[in-house]
Formats: C-alpha cells, sequence, structure tokens
C-alpha cells in the first residue's frame, strides 16, 4: 500500500521536517511537494532542499505543477501570462482568461523549463496535477463563455477538422481541446522521463464534457507514463461516497488496461462538521475498488488554507491520519 499527502504553503525546512516525521508516523510512503511559479521564481533551492530532507527520511518525492500557468490545478497564481499576455487563453467574450493557452508555444516552451527546474530539485515523479483548458465555473471563470478561441488554437483547429473554429463550443470543439491537452501532456511526459523522473497524471473527474478530460482511455495511454488517476473530491462536488467508489473502480479497471498505476486522492479539506467518518469510509471505498495507491489532500487537513479548511481541523486530520495508520498496518 503506497499512501501520501500532498504538500505546501511552508519553505522552512526545520519545521517541513518535523511535518514529513508525521507523515511518516502515520504510514505515509510518498509526500507530493508543490512547485508554483512563485518557488520557481523565489524558492528554487529551498523546494530542493525540502525534497532532500525529504527522501533522506525515507519519503518517495513527487513535484507539482501547482497553479502554472492556471492550466494545472491549484490555488497558486499565474504571472506567466502577465508577462506574455499573447499566451493567454482567449474566451468566447473576446477578453483574455487568466490562464495560459497549452496550445501556445511560449507556455509549452516555459512549461519544459518548469521541469528542468523540477527535475533538479531531486524529486523522483512529475505530478501533472489536473490538466485543463479554461474551466468558465472555477477561478476567475465567468459563467456562460467558453475557450480557448485565440489564433493559435483557430489555427490548430483548422488544421485537425479543415473548417474554421466554431463559435460555439460543439462536440468537435470539445474533441480538439481533450486531444490538444494529450498531445501537451504527451511532450511533458517524454521530456521528464528524458531528465530521468517519472510521470504521474491526475484527470479530473470523470463525466463534465467542459473539463476536456473525459476520454481516460486516451489519457492513461500517453507513452511514458507510470501512473494514473483521479481526485473524486465527494464533498465539494456535494456527491455521496457512491462518487468515490466509481472512480476509484473506473480508475482501476482503466489503468489495468493500459500496465499502469492506479491513484485516488481523498478529499481531506472543506470538511462539514459530522462528516469526518466518511473520510475513512472512502478510503475504504479505493481499497475496495483494488486501489494500493492513494494520496490526500492535504497536510493538516489544510487547516493553514482557510477558504477550505474543514469545520473541525483537528478532527478531520486526525481521522486521515487514523484511517492511513489502519491502511499501512500501523493501527
Amino acid at each position: 500500500m503506497k499512501l501520501g499527502c500532498s504538500y505546501f504553503g511552508n519553505r522552512i525546512l526545520r519545521h517541513a521536517r518535523e511535518d514529513m516525521k508525521e507523515l511518516i508516523e502515520c504510514g505515509c510512503t510518498f509526500v507530493v511537494h508543490t512547485f508554483s511559479e512563485n518557488d520557481l521564481t523565489f524558492c528554487r533551492e529551498a523546494v530542493a532542499d525540502l525534497v532532500a530532507m525529504s527522501r533522506e527520511l525515507g519519503l518517495e518525492t513527487h513535484i507539482d505543477p501547482w497553479g502554472v500557468g492556471k492550466v494545472f490545478g491549484g490555488e497558486a497564481f499565474t504571472n506567466f501570462g502577465l508577462l506574455h499576455p499573447d499566451a493567454l487563453q482567449m474566451v468566447s467574450d473576446g477578453r483574455p482568461a487568466a490562464a495560459c493557452c497549452p496550445n501556445n508555444p511560449q507556455f509549452r516552451a516555459f512549461m519544459r523549463e518548469w521541469t528542468d527546474a523540477a527535475a533538479a530539485t531531486g524529486a523522483q515523479v512529475l505530478f501533472w496535477d489536473e490538466p485543463h483548458f479554461y474551466l468558465p465555473h472555477w477561478m476567475g471563470g465567468r459563467p456562460n463563455t467558453w475557450g480557448c478561441c485565440c489564433a493559435v488554437c483557430r489555427q490548430r483547429f483548422e488544421e485537425m477538422f479543415d473548417k474554421p473554429l466554431p463559435s460555439e463550443p460543439t462536440e468537435e470543439v470539445e474533441q480538439f481541446k481533450e486531444r490538444c491537452i494529450i498531445e501537451f501532456l504527451a511532450e511533458l511526459a517524454a521530456y521528464g522521463r528524458e531528465k530521468g523522473c517519472r510521470n504521474c497524471l491526475c484527470v479530473l473527474p470523470h463525466g463534465d464534457i467542459e473539463k476536456t478530460t473525459s476520454d481516460w482511455n486516451r489519457f492513461a495511454a500517453i507513452p511514458n507514463l507510470d501512473i494514473f488517476g483521479t481526485d473524486p473530491y465527494w464533498l465539494a462536488a456535494q456527491k455521496d461516497l457512491g462518487y468515490v467508489e466509481a472512480h476509484s473502480r473506473l480508475v482501476k479497471e482503466v489503468c489495468d488496461a493500459h500496465g499502469l498505476e492506479a491513484q485516488v486522492w481523498l478529499q481531506g479539506f472543506r470538511v462539514p462538521a459530522g462528516r469526518e467518518p466518511e473520510l475513512a469510509q472512502a478510503a475504504d471505498m479505493m481499497v475496495a475498488a483494488g486501489v494500493r495507491n492513494i494520496a490526500v489532500w492535504g497536510f493538516d487537513a489544510c487547516n493553514h488554507l482557510s477558504w477550505i479548511r474543514p469545520d473541525n481541523p483537528a478532527l478531520a486530520w486526525q481521522t486521515i491520519k487514523d484511517t492511513f495508520r489502519r491502511l499501512a498496518g500501523k493501527a
């Protein structure tokens, strides 16, 4: 059983060391360190120190392009689009999005620079976190709009479909975006492998066409992937625990078909009071589905990220740790 946890918000090594020991004590075998654009600019050596310390303690280290370009998941802001406004996605209302375009050559070159820096930290696994095109209902999104409609996307769509990019988000537009994300990830995974890293891909939960990652078999077929998973955060999605069970089984089925390791993420944030027992139930559902790689977002139940902290952070985190200890045979 592999158990892991995301870690962000702290770059002070002596504090992080105690946190890593806490993860190990509750059965974690890996940690996902975030590596945002802010880290890339100001904290490269500090993140490398965190990675080295984590490895010395015995944790496998994963590294996450957290919020980079707002193409990847996470609350971190992006600066690249401010410096390169022509790399931003264009939205159907004629205004740019606060997110870069995965098709833009400048952004793709930047992601290779990010990969160089991420590999240089000594991290063993590149964690490609929720890659997506513009989401109108996420941070900075505008309802009833869609993207990307930039010049690069218009040209690429015409090359693929031999017709102009439609003015409405048709099925062909969604197919186009999905194909482009797959090509983008294939380039990154191949480059990451050249740098000596393994690749883990976490796609957004299944079934929402807006998220452009609906065909999981196509994503799992990307060369150079080692781990494939999703994050069915049932509380955030206002679903019942069946949401976790269904996604866990689907991940395992897809991974078995493609020879990949299955990973599912446990929601450890924004837990309403009284629903803490569901954390253990969700983890058990993942195990029952055959998943043997489970990670939680994030450390200390995200108590320090106050907009998503649980109603009772201490109880949520204790429940997570007790669950992990039990799964690891440490209870």
